[in-house]
């Protein structure tokens, strides 16, 4: 069936994603990226200056609908002084995209706010925020209020309580601002009280605001919908409702795991990279590196174009397994080796011309005769190392964290070796706090909980702390001479927890099995455990909405906040059916921006309008955002696009009126912190971000599927 004549298909981005980053004009996101050593947002996409390109695109594509976001840090630097150019810049923006025939959608918070705000006013849960918050609305709906057709006052508000719980799986808080270190559970669940009513305080008076300047003005917010069954979304907001029980169920199942597992080893130091699982506790970076090529020294090739055609070893072990696939040539002929020693004996061999990998085991600096190779190219990709541990040891993994702190300064010392992609971002003599809080105040001691003997007695009482290492990596391999940069890192781990650097015990590893050793009978436990956590409390209960119908009570929901909004807006990107509720680990890939392997379940889209319906059925409903990597769940970007869009179809038919779908995003852009690759990049149009000076626009095949819907799905018949 045709969509509505009046039906809008649109596209979107977000300011700190895709504007460069402005050291005068810094938002909180700019600092949480840059003391957690997180992949900084950089040029962005240079939307600034090339809005008009983008806004262009979407046009071309067939599209009715822009939405773009305001960055509050450009428009009020300094607290109560606005920007004149800045909001004249976004009138521009606004007046360019009604000139290619669209109409506009405006988000004042998309997860970000300025620095000022957190620091001298405490923030979101700061007293005067709804109040901060409505004028900086006001001010803006005066600059461009009369070309904007849609407002959104806050981005996904469920995912902002993540700012302000650490869950026991989490070693960091997800997202800004972070609370200080050693808060309990319950201060934890304090700060969630006053956040959420601060931000329906927020919401309801900028609305206000904005509808004194324009009285027909539409102001919502898009929530982020998780799919799941209609039986458990029932459950989930049943306890939403009742404050009391879900704070106990919070404080039961957020504060600690259920069961402390122990694996064969107490640590594991080899090249792993926070995508490998979700299933164990993780420290910070402690180097970054990226993928590489090598070739013997006499290689006569120089770049990447040279091996066409010729036979590469590739170690496709844990990080970016499928990494070659994007790298190398497609002419290639590939040959697997399950570690460096065997792939760098058969290059030196003449078996194959070159080897892909990590660079740091490609060409480690204790390698003997060394000077026999040569990288071809590094820098492939960006990838962070971390140390490993079972759940349940979160207090070993503070005292890691520190003894990080101090190998960041050892690191200096290398910081020329080309195997550090980008050594000025590894090289640093701070620790990385845990919260906004500690970078303000400059404070980074352990609470006496956690600086204590809690969670390490068993490695106290064996005297020695046993380390897993991979068989290949400096320190074990018998290519390499000397002990290498990980075995030196746990001695200073050992000296930290132990007070003695010899008190190791180094266990070799094969680098296919290396987490395995982690693994303990009791695993299943703290996963059912972290399940109903989740997903009953922390992100998935429709709270908002349960807020705004009423359904809240006053003390979450104030009642200026009751009924206020003017449309129904939601985010839809993955869900479980009820048969695949035990792969529940596939939405914690999400969570980690771990995309590729996200559970996609279209008919969860559908269910949710339906919901929403009956909760507002005089009021209007629109898709902020729905969209895909290039591939997930075994979906191509494409099928997704095609499934998601029958179900909106699927919902209009059934009398849901459905105003609007919008496809995130219109470019590839910086995924909050997370490495750019095939795992976040979400663009109809792709943006090779750290590779390509020119950031040109190259056009995805879905470029052309969604414009083929576009056409047949408002096509007049």
């Amino acid at each position: 069936m045709p969509f509505p004549p009046d039906f809008l298909f649109g596209t979107a981005n977000a300011d700190h994603q895709v504007e460069a980053h402005d050291p005068a004009r810094e938002d909180v996101w700019d600092l949480w990226e840059r003391c957690q050593g997180l992949t900084p947002r950089g040029r962005g996409t240079d939307f600034w200056n090339r809005y008009e390109e983008d806004i262009a695109a979407a046009a071309g594509m067939g599209c009715k609908l822009f939405r773009f976001s305001i960055a509050w840090a450009r428009v009020e630097p300094a607290e109560g002084e606005f920007d004149a150019e800045a909001l004249a810049h976004y009138r521009r923006l606004a007046d360019c995209i009604q000139s290619h025939g669209m109409k506009v959608m405006v988000t004042l918070h998309h997860f970000v706010w300025p620095v000022w705000l957190e620091r001298d006013h405490g923030g979101m849960i700061g007293e005067g925020f709804p109040d901060f918050f409505a004028r900086y609305a006001d001010k803006v709906a005066e600059a461009l209020g009369d070309l904007t057709d849609y407002w959104i006052t806050f981005n996904e508000p469920s995912q902002l309580t993540f700012g302000y719980i650490k869950p026991w799986w989490h070693h960091r808080y997800y997202m800004p601002p972070g609370l200080p270190r050693g808060t309990s559970v319950d201060a934890e669940a304090e700060a969630v009280g006053k956040f959420i009513p601060n931000l329906f305080r927020a919401h309801a008076r900028a609305r206000q605001r904005i509808q004194k300047r324009d009285p027909a003005a539409k102001v919502g917010v898009n929530p982020l919908v998780t799919g799941f069954p209609t039986w458990l979304q029932m459950l989930m907001d049943w306890g939403a409702c009742h404050r009391g029980l879900s704070e106990a169920v919070f404080k039961f199942t957020a504060g600690d795991a259920l069961v402390r597992e122990r694996g064969k080893v107490d640590l594991v130091i080899g090249g792993v990279t926070g995508g490998d699982q979700t299933r164990f506790e993780f420290s910070d970076p402690y180097l970054r590196t990226g993928k590489a090529v090598l070739v013997v020294a006499g290689f006569a090739g120089g770049d990447l174009a040279s091996l066409a055609g010729k036979t590469v070893g590739v170690v496709a072990i844990g990080n970016q397994p499928q990494g070659w696939k994007r790298d190398l040539p497609g002419s290639v002929r590939k040959k697997m080796f399950s570690n460096y020693d065997e792939a760098r004996s058969s290059l030196a061999a003449g078996k194959v011309a070159a080897v892909y990998g990590d660079a740091f085991f490609l060409l480690p600096f204790e390698l003997k005769d060394r000077e026999r190779f040569r990288f071809l190219v590094t820098g492939l990709s960006d990838e962070h190392y971390v140390a490993v541990a079972p759940h349940g040891h979160a207090p070993l993994m503070e005292h890691v964290n520190r003894a990080i702190a101090g190998f960041e300064r050892e690191l200096a010392g290398y910081g020329r070796e080309p195997w550090i992609s980008h050594p000025e971002a590894v090289v640093k003599e701070v620790a990385r706090p845990l919260s906004l809080h500690e970078m303000f105040a400059g404070e980074d001691s352990l609470p006496e909980s956690i600086s204590g003997t809690r969670g390490i007695r068993r490695i106290l009482r064996r005297g020695r702390l046993r380390v897993g290492i991979r068989c290949d990596a400096p320190g074990a391999s018998a290519e390499c001479a000397g002990e290498g940069l990980e075995v030196r890192l746990a001695r200073l781990i050992a000296r930290e927890v132990l007070g003695d650097a010899d008190a190791l015990e180094l266990v070799p590893l094969s680098p296919a099995g290396r987490l395995e050793v982690l693994e303990s009978k009791s695993s299943w436990l703290n996963w059912a455990w972290r399940f109903w956590g989740t997903t009953s409390l922390i992100a998935n209960a429709n709270w908002w909405y349960l807020g705004t119908s009423g359904r809240l009570p006053e003390e979450l929901c104030p009642a200026e906040a009751v009924g206020a909004q003017d449309f129904v807006g939601l985010d839809y990107y993955w869900g479980l059916p009820t048969r695949r509720l035990h792969r529940f680990r596939l939405l914690e890939e999400a969570a980690h921006g771990r995309f590729l392997r996200a559970p996609v379940w279209p008919q969860g889209l559908f269910h949710a309008l339906q919901r929403f319906h009956r909760w507002f059925p005089g009021q209007e409903l629109l898709v902020v955002e729905n969209g895909c990597v290039p591939q997930a769940d075994g979906m191509t970007r494409g099928e997704y696009l095609k499934a998601h869009v029958a179900e909106v179809e699927r919902a209009i038919g059934r009398g849901v009126p459905v105003k609007a779908y919008n496809y995130w995003s219109i470019t590839s852009n910086r995924e909050w912190g997370h490495a750019f690759d095939p795992n976040t990049d979400f663009g109809l149009c792709f943006v090779d971000l750290d590779k390509d000076p020119e950031l040109k626009r190259v056009k995805t095949g879905e470029v052309g599927v969604y414009r083929e819907l576009i056409r047949e799905k408002t096509a007049v018949r």
